[in-house]
């Protein structure tokens, strides 16, 4: 037994905290944060500076290895709310967070502490979602309470408090796409969101990209969103709509399979080029139909063969004779059909031959 066993981590009174984080900005790296603690530190910051704070540890779960890179990270915004405790309970310099907490924060002032010393969080007015207050940013007469808490709108789904990407999204949809040969169009399908709180569980960056995981009832969806734009989305059907806003590079270093059992409508707006280094083989049991309003340019270095019950060939007005056609309808010139009087071409050649 130690002579002053008090001074060991839970044997000297645990003290547990509520503080709000002022720095992020770990110099190490280690994804701790400075804490101002309730009923600790004072509010005025020419007491305790915001630098004189010790940096906290932040607690990971049990399934984030954090061990060489492995696992997860995330930060924590200047301004949230958090839950630890310290390990030296005499000394108070060794403080582990292990949560955060979600409210309506109090009206924030960054001349005093318990507020994000950047006055960036909580904002007016989110740009990547439109989370909002009702308080002005130059009023500091009163403290009033923001409109909102700070759950994700998607996750609560409120019907005058709706998240801007399901906005975005809808404007952004292609529609009237027209489909080959036909006078029929298709349109990108709207998404499927109707989430109901508690059941979808979102997670949003700083930046505006976000993750979905929806577990409501009828409503499942599986969602990815960058802030640029692309995205896709997993309905309860398991359908799947993808939009890229930019280019998109697919590279498989091995075989490919893809097996549509479904009709497939390819609709190009630009240019379409397909370079086979190989051989390309094509089998279609039922009709080709091309439908070219432009030049139709066939170069073959090797052999050409085409082989099909009937070829019918138009260009012009002028047509090719085949075997036993009429020539004309006078007199059967010499050499023709042999001074018989037929008017009848009676040889031909099984093989159209262009060239030497």
């Amino acid at each position: 037994m130690a002579k002053n066993p008090q001074h060991y981590m839970g044997l000297d009174g645990f003290k547990w905290f509520v503080g709000v984080v002022e720095d992020n900005n770990d110099p190490d790296k280690l994804g701790r944060v400075k804490v101002r603690s309730y009923g600790f530190h004072t509010k005025d910051l020419t007491d305790i500076p915001t630098d004189s704070l010790p940096w906290a540890s932040v607690m990971s779960p049990t399934n984030d290895t954090s061990m060489q890179g492995i696992g997860k990270f995330s930060k924590i915004v200047n301004g949230t709310w958090v839950v630890g405790f310290y390990m030296d309970a005499a000394e108070m310099q060794n403080p582990i967070v292990m949560g955060t907490l979600k409210g309506k924060p109090s009206y924030k002032d960054k001349r005093f502490g318990f507020s994000d010393p950047n006055d960036v969080y909580p904002e007016q007015k989110n740009s990547n979602s439109g989370h909002g207050t009702d308080k002005d940013d130059n009023d500091f007469t009163t403290e009033t309470q923001f409109i909102e808490s700070d759950v994700n709108r998607l996750a609560k789904n409120e019907t005058d408090l709706s998240h801007t990407v399901l906005t975005t999204k809808e404007e952004g949809r292609s529609k009237t796409i027209p489909i080959a040969n036909s006078d029929e169009t298709f349109d990108e399908p709207a998404s499927t969101y109707a989430a109901v709180y508690p059941d979808n569980n979102v997670i949003e960056t700083s930046s505006g990209h976000i993750k979905e995981y929806d577990d409501t009832t009828d409503a499942e969806r599986i969602h990815e969103y960058h802030k640029s734009g692309t995205f896709y989305e997993i309905d309860k059907d398991g359908n799947k709509v993808t939009r890229i806003v930019g280019d998109n590079y697919q590279i498989v270093a091995g075989k490919e399979f893809v097996n549509v059992k479904g009709d497939v409508n390819l609709t190009i707006d630009a240019n379409c080029n397909t370079y086979v280094k190989g051989d390309w083989n094509i089998q279609v049991d039922g009709n080709v139909i091309e439908n070219i309003k432009g030049t139709y340019d066939q170069n073959v270095t090797g052999d050409s063969t085409i082989d099909a019950k009937t070829i019918n060939l138009n260009s012009g007005t002028k047509g090719a004779a085949r075997l036993d056609d009429q020539v004309d309808t006078g007199d059967d010139p010499a050499g023709i059909s042999g001074s018989d009087g037929s008017n009848k071409i009676e040889s031909a050649s099984t093989t159209v031959i262009i060239g030497d």
